[in-house]
């Protein structure tokens, strides 16, 4: 009898030892068969290609549409001697950037490589441009991928053994890239099971192994996971900030890459959830459908009060310049990155959104999180001496930007914007602005030196848009010479002035 009662406590034992166990990792391409979905859109997205394991001595491969010059990594990677058989992986090379891990655990061009430590290890291709190549942390003694690293570019990432051979201490994942059981968690009971719903997380809320806070902290309150909840910003706050806690880093004049938890806490917006207009299987570069509610679904009053002069501006154009940086810089004003700020709130006036000290943006009792015009209007307004939109000084856009959203806006009656095509010109140019009331209107162009070469006085315009035409003579009817010339419109109190380029 004791020997049948031990037999079935040791049988039961058993059964809840294997109840108890901890689920393990299967692999996203064990979802695809029941998910095929959300796998495929899953496959097209950015979050598999966050790094990527080489095998075989060959390059990764990334979907069709992506335009990153793979076939020129390797033979412009630091000096040129470097091979796929020397990599171990690559960091990126999807939407912004590529890095490199050498076969020695430690990116390729930085202090402490055995293959090459001289930089030109960092290549920057946002947009499917070639932003070339920068020397990414060069004096960093030992830049080497583990776990506070791949933590975020992996899956199921651990801190214990190694996940390149020859390596120690470097910690594990089970996949590379941010994959199905990064935000779903382990997977195995859910597979074993034949897909039983209530075997496997809906939102993985998680804490990495390195951090020592516990959770996210959000004006020093300190949000610890909960297994029995679905808080999708928890979970993809993991991830999308870069210290576990609300300050929103800064560096170089731009807000840091992996700030997107931080700015939304800090917004106006901080009660949405990212699911509230991102779908987290699909892309939002390279013309994905990821987006899945605009602004003026719950902002129509606003966007109905926009006064910009041109209907091509969106919501997010001005509520989410980019304000950050990945990779790198673009255009000519020296404010604009390659990621969407998610600040979202605007703060007219002339002055810094960033710290005195440069490292983060300002959210104080002198200013709250907030973008500054910089970023909004400077961005585009000065970004392309050769575009269609008029340069405009920072004291112009404060002027500019005030009731931008208000039923009697100032500059709902200060529309006067001049646009100039085409641009550069060779014997004629066409100057379009728009009044919103009928008034005496002036034109004057001026050359490089700021002498007054062309001017035509108190011609009456109605309301609506309206045009001049230069044909590139000065008021005596001769031709002038090629240069920059700089074209100012006057009507009533208002003025605006663009730059033209002017070939022969």
């Amino acid at each position: 009898m004791k020997k049948q009662i031990l037999f079935i406590f040791m049988m039961l034992l058993m059964g809840g030892y294997t109840y108890m166990q901890a689920q393990t990792y299967v692999g996203s391409e064990a979802c695809s068969t029941c998910h095929s979905e959300n796998y495929n859109e899953w496959v097209n997205s950015g979050h598999p290609y966050k790094f990527s394991v080489i095998e075989n001595n060959e390059a990764p491969t990334y979907p069709s549409f992506v335009n990153n010059f793979e076939s020129s990594w390797i033979s412009n990677l630091a000096d040129g001697s470097v091979a796929w058989s020397d990599i171990a992986g690559v960091i990126g090379g999807f939407g912004w950037k590529a890095r490199f891990v050498g076969n020695d655990g430690v990116i390729v061009g930085t202090a402490s490589s055995a293959y090459y430590t001289g930089g030109h290890n960092q290549f920057n291709f946002y947009g499917g441009e070639d932003h070339g190549w920068v020397d990414y942390d060069v004096t960093h003694e030992n830049k080497i991928y583990n776990y506070s690293c791949f933590k975020c570019h992996t899956t199921g990432g651990d801190t214990t053994g190694t996940w390149l051979t020859g390596v120690d201490g470097l910690g594990t994942f089970t996949e590379g890239g941010v994959g199905c059981e990064a935000c779903h968690g382990p997977g195995s009971d859910h597979v074993s099971s034949g897909g039983d719903v209530t075997k496997i997380d809906r939102v993985y809320e998680q804490v990495h192994l390195d951090n020592s806070i516990g959770g996210l902290d959000v004006n020093g309150t300190v949000q610890t996971p909960d297994a029995n909840s679905d808080d999708i910003n928890f979970m993809c706050g993991t991830c999308h900030n870069r210290s576990y806690t609300s300050p929103i880093n800064a560096s170089g004049g731009f807000i840091k890459h992996h700030e997107q938890w931080d700015e939304l806490t800090a917004s106006p917006m901080s009660n949405l959830t990212c699911t509230t207009c991102h779908d987290p299987h699909k892309r939002v570069i390279w013309d994905g459908d990821g987006i899945t509610k605009t602004c003026e679904s719950c902002h129509a009053t606003e966007a109905s009060l926009r006064h910009h002069p041109s209907t091509e501006v969106g919501c997010v154009d001005c509520h989410m310049p980019y304000a950050a940086k990945s990779g790198t810089t673009r255009g000519e004003s020296g404010f604009v990155g390659d990621i969407r700020s998610h600040v979202f709130a605007i703060t007219v006036d002339a002055n810094t959104m960033f710290t005195d000290d440069s490292t983060a943006v300002r959210d104080d009792d002198t200013r709250s999180a907030s973008l500054s015009l910089h970023f909004v209007c400077l961005g585009c307004h000065n970004n392309d001496a050769t575009d269609d939109i008029p340069e405009m000084t920072l004291a112009e856009a404060v002027v500019a930007a005030e009731g931008m959203h208000e039923p009697n806006s100032v500059y709902e009656l200060n529309k006067l914007q001049v646009g100039i095509y085409p641009n550069p010109i060779i014997d004629n140019a066409t100057i379009k602005f728009n009044l919103t009331k009928s008034a005496n209107t002036s034109l004057e162009i001026y050359n490089n030196v700021g002498q007054l070469v062309y001017s035509l006085s108190d011609v009456y315009k109605t309301a609506g848009n309206q045009y001049f035409n230069w044909n590139v003579t000065n008021n005596s009817g001769a031709m002038v010479p090629a240069g920059i010339y700089y074209i100012k419109v006057v009507a009533g109190d208002f003025s605006s002035t663009n730059k033209v380029v002017l070939t022969k």
